[in-house]
């Protein structure tokens, strides 16, 4: 599918003299060319000429053109900038310096350029970025390498994001070698590998993802490159075009939309026949790069002069090369025309299940290379549209692969909105392009049908069901199908394509061996199309469901008598036709009432009956009263199975009533249930089947008998209950290892003129065996003055050990003891020593040692503290100073000695909240003391004498804090062992918190402070 093509707009023109340098475009029709003897302006047509040798130009305001001279310096055209006249970008020298290559941004603010000062050959780069030296307005660059070669070929870009303008410079006659300055700052990219590329004929520079990031691109001899500036490495890669030297490049970025945008120009010189020809860059989305795809324009004017030496391009619609030569030297480029979408296709038609390629091919009016793009308009299109671009050639356009899926029934158009663009923004193009997705695939065939009917298939005589077609796997939803019976098949009633079949019922058909199949021909139909007919086959099984066990809803029986079913199937009647399955009897109760056991038998087996079904031939009713008759709601039904099909009858509701009558004892079994063995028991229970009744008034014995299996004559244990039924507990002999025993259950009952007896049951089990362990001991040991420490400590065995043990105690170390006191796992221990200060907080050892049958002994060290009941009584009292003192207050602890035993040994510890210790102000029995241990609110003092009956006195001083009155504790032990009674609660006080008043304590502490200072002083005297 290909558009028409129109003329593009191109236009050649001439310089008036000299061969052309450099090109300029300032906006669509206003442009400069710099020749070796003039600067050619022309603006909408009209030309003015400065007849000096040019290198470039740039533009002052809206339309003063300032020409740059090839000796460096500036002529404004007209004098119409005259501030810029006869400024120079090079200094004057003794060497004229000869300008190769100079570019400015289009707002005038920013240049770049490169000169050389003949004969020399080393290059000088300046830049208006670098304040002016030299008597020239622009400052030199220092590059970051030598060895340069200066050349014509430099593109600029303007301030990016980050406020720096570019440059790229070529610096090579032989190979691609560039300068790109960011500002005045320089990265040099040699070209290399074994071929590297031979030096730039063109170059362009455009804004990159950032501004650290540009993209670069060159021409030369043998074709295009790009790369994305920034990386230390040569970034440059070639880019895929017809081949020749690539003479003349220009791009614009800023002109295109979302739809596209990198417009690009260039004018290769073919290596096939030397023609020049012009290629245009199809635009692309970002993040794709532009100029990847470059079309071939055949509206270049034919004879085109010698190769193009530059190009420049205003926004996306207007661009101008020069050529080498003298004459017919400028080439115009308009870009006047947007593409031309008439001829693309308006509707592509899509068969359901097949997939279309389809391509749509368009050429621009003016030779662009247009991007064309295609969106499914929302609310989308069942047709799966893929798109491609076009293969290289002049042609642009896409290739849609358009797969269109089945299952429709009907013609269905959607739409695809095709954009155009060519990079400049107001070209943007729509079509409308309809996808009709046609409708031709018929339903496919049944593929069978889905049986539904009771007991999941269908039997003769059974219930009514039926038969849903499955739809075929192609085509789309059939509306309905039809039914056709096939020879012999029974008559279908048919709606909306749901079968329904009822199976024949006669006695000779149920009774017929065999399943019969009958077969049906359907088809799908959507309402426009038919399917082909599938067959579809229905086995109907024989025989059907079995009749309800019982006809009467009610029946009688005696305790002890099996009751069986009435009936079980129709074609269960003599004589009874071959290959007739089983018919099973499935039992349960309504509710299990107390004192009534109903059981299933089946052959030998007897199985218990409850509100879950249960299988048997009959059930046997027991009664466990011995006068009324009891009634049980018993609920039946029979079941055959036929060809893995299960089929129950009708549930019979019959109400049983049992006339009592004792069950036999001899003819219930007896089993014996064992709970989890313990060390020295054994537990269990004994149950029979069936339940023996009325044992309240039977003169029932049983004998349980605990023995050992090797030898049934040892009897460990025996125990006689008065129950055919219930739980027993024996005596296990007392040992530590594993042993296998036996129980042994004999049930007996009395009558007048014999005795009747169950079964014996003989039950083996194992008691495992357990290890020997000794735990914690319990008691304690309390010291009493006089009498020395006394306690009865208990040795413990930890759960799971064998405690059947015999226990051996030895004293250890620690004080010497009575001779101990032995009854079973206790001890009875007493100290020899009868005093407080010797026993309180020492320890005693003892060692015991357990001893079991069938394990191995343990022996385990305790060590027990000895305690004491406390016999310190603690008063206390304060006193509030004066004056001066008046927020101190002096404690005074007096400790008592209640017992007839000296202790000299004792710890205190004084514990003050709300209020702070004077450091150093406390006194025993009068004298300062030192304490052993000390904080703001905490000290201790030790040791304090407490010879028997005696006291001590402890006074000390505290600073209050005026929120609430101090809190004071305090504690007496003996080698740790808390001896000190409870104190009693303090005496009621004043806001203050003080008990007391006066300077008496105070002034005990202010003189143990006194007394300390002194001693501090005589310590310094003496050092």
């Amino acid at each position: 599918m290909c558009a028409g093509v129109a003329r593009a707009e191109w236009t050649v023109t001439q310089t008036q003299t000299g061969v052309p340098q450099s090109v300029t475009v300032f906006r669509p029709g206003f442009f400069a060319v710099a020749t070796d003897t003039q600067l050619y302006v022309s603006r909408d047509g009209s030309v003015t000429p400065v007849n000096n040798g040019m290198a470039g130009s740039f533009l002052r305001g809206p339309d003063c053109v300032v020409g740059i001279r090839t000796d460096g310096m500036l002529q404004s055209v007209g004098a119409c900038f005259t501030p810029d006249d006869g400024k120079r970008l090079f200094p004057e020298d003794s060497l004229d310096y000869a300008v190769k290559a100079v570019r400015v941004t289009a707002d005038g603010g920013v240049g770049y350029a490169v000169a050389v000062q003949p004969p020399l050959a080393s290059p000088e780069f300046r830049s208006s970025l670098v304040p002016p030296n030299g008597g020239a307005v622009w400052g030199k660059l220092t590059p970051p390498v030598a060895d340069l070669n200066a050349q014509p070929q430099l593109a600029v870009l303007p301030p990016q994001s980050d406020g720096q303008p570019q440059a790229l410079f070529s610096v090579s006659s032989t190979k691609a070698n560039f300068l790109w300055y960011r500002g005045t700052s320089a990265l040099s990219y040699v070209a290399s590998g074994i071929t590297p590329p031979n030096s730039a004929h063109s170059v362009a520079l455009l804004p990159g993802e950032t501004p650290d990031r540009p993209l670069a691109f060159f021409g030369n001899d043998v074709g295009l490159f790009r790369a994305i500036l920034g990386g230390t490495g040569y970034p440059f890669a070639p880019i895929t075009l017809a081949p020749g030297a690539v003479d003349a490049l220009a791009f614009d970025v800023a002109s295109g939309s979302s739809e596209g945008t990198g417009f690009g120009l260039l004018l290769l010189k073919q290596a096939s026949d030397g023609r020049v020809a012009a290629y245009s860059a199809e635009p692309v989305v970002p993040p794709a790069l532009p100029g990847s795809v470059w079309r071939r324009s055949k509206d270049l004017p034919a004879g085109l002069p010698q190769a193009a030496l530059q190009m420049a391009c205003a926004d996306a619609s207007y661009c101008v090369a020069i050529f080498n030569a003298p004459t017919n030297n400028i080439l115009i480029y308009r870009n006047d025309s947007p593409p031309s979408v008439e001829k693309l296709t308006d509707t592509i038609s899509v068969n359901e299940g097949e997939t279309k390629v389809v391509e749509l091919r368009l050429r621009d009016p003016d030779g662009d290379a247009v991007r064309l793009s295609a969106t499914v308009r929302a609310p989308g299109s069942p047709i799966a549209v893929e798109q491609a671009p076009l293969g290289a050639g002049e042609d642009s356009g896409l290739k849609l692969t358009l797969t269109a899926p089945t299952g429709i029934c009907a013609s269905q158009t959607s739409y695809l909105d095709v954009m155009a663009s060519d990079g400049l923004r107001a070209h943007d193009t729509p079509k409308a392009i309809a996808l009709v997705h046609q409708h031709t695939l018929p339903p496919g065939a049944p593929q069978g049908a889905v049986e539904s009917v009771e007991g999941g298939a269908f039997f003769m005589g059974g219930p009514t069901g039926t038969i849903t077609p499955t739809k075929g796997t192609t085509g789309c939803e059939p509306v309905t199908y039809t039914w056709t019976p096939l020879a012999g098949a029974p008559r279908l009633d048919v709606n909306g394509g749901v079968a329904t079949l009822t199976p024949p019922s006669t006695l000779d058909q149920r009774c017929k061996p065999g399943t019969t199949v009958y077969s049906y021909e359907v088809r799908a139909d959507d309402g426009v199309v038919k399917s082909a007919p599938a067959t579809v086959p229905v086995r109907i099984h024989p025989w059907g469901a079995p009749k309800a066990p019982f006809t009467a809803t009610s029946r009688e029986v005696f305790s002890g008598a099996a009751l069986a079913p009435q009936q079980f199937h129709l074609c269960a009647e003599p004589p009874a036709p071959p290959g007739l399955p089983p018919v099973s009897t499935f039992w349960s109760l309504q509710d299990e009432p107390p004192g009534l056991e109903v059981l299933a038998l089946s052959g030998n087996a007897r199985r218990r009956v409850g509100t879950e079904f249960v299988e048997g031939s009959s059930v046997l009713l027991a009664s466990a009263t011995c006068v009324e008759a009891m009634k049980v709601k018993l609920h039946a039904f029979n079941r055959i199975t036929v060809d893995g099909f299960s089929l129950d009858s009708p549930t019979s509701d019959v109400e049983v009533t049992v006339q009592p009558r004792w069950v036999p004892l001899d003819s219930v079994t007896p089993t014996v249930t064992l709970e989890a063995v313990e060390e020295r028991k054994v537990r269990g229970r004994v149950t029979t089947l069936p339940l023996v009744n009325c044992a309240s008034t039977r003169d029932l014995t049983t004998v349980v008998t605990l023995e050992d299996p090797a030898d049934p004559k040892r009897v460990f244990d025996t125990k006689t209950y008065p129950w055919a039924a219930g739980t027993f507990e024996l005596e296990l002999p007392p040992t530590c290892g594993s042993g296998d025993y036996a129980l042994r259950v004999r049930t007996v009952e009395n009558q007048v003129n014999r005795t009747v007896a169950a079964p014996e049951v003989l039950t083996p089990f194992t008691r495992d065996a357990r290890n020997v362990l000794l735990g914690e001991l319990s008691g304690e040991l309390i010291a009493t003055c006089g009498e020395g420490a006394r306690g009865t400590l208990r040795q413990t065995i930890p759960e799971g050990a064998c405690s059947s043990v015999d226990l051996t105690w030895k004293p250890g170390v620690g004080p010497a003891l009575e001779p101990l006191v032995i009854q079973g796992d206790s001890v009875t221990v007493a100290t020899v020593d009868t005093q407080l200060e010797s026993l309180v907080g020492e320890h005693v050892t003892l060692d015991v040692t357990a001893a079991g049958d069938g394990a191995s002994e343990a022996t385990r060290e305790h060590s027990v503290r000895i305690g004491a009941r406390p016999f310190v009584t603690v008063d206390r009292r304060t006193e509030t100073g004066s004056g001066m003192n008046s927020s101190q207050v002096g404690v005074t602890v007096t400790l008592r000695n209640d017992t007839a035993c000296d202790v000299s040994s004792i710890r205190y510890d004084e514990t003050v909240t709300g209020a702070q210790v004077v450091p150093q102000s406390m006194t025993l029995n009068g004298q300062p003391v030192t304490p052993v241990e000390s904080s703001e609110g905490h000290f201790a003092v030790a040791p304090v004498p407490l010879p028997a009956g005696s006291t001590a006195t402890l006074t000390y001083v505290v600073r209050t804090a005026l929120l609430a009155p101090p809190r004071y504790s305090g504690t007496a032990t003996l080698r740790e062992v808390a001896v000190s009674k409870a104190e009693p609660p303090p005496p009621s006080t004043s806001g203050c918190g003080c008990s007391g008043g006066g300077s008496g304590v105070t002034a005990f502490g202010l003189g143990a402070l006194a007394w300390a200072a002194r001693r501090r002083r005589g310590v310094r005297a003496r050092s």
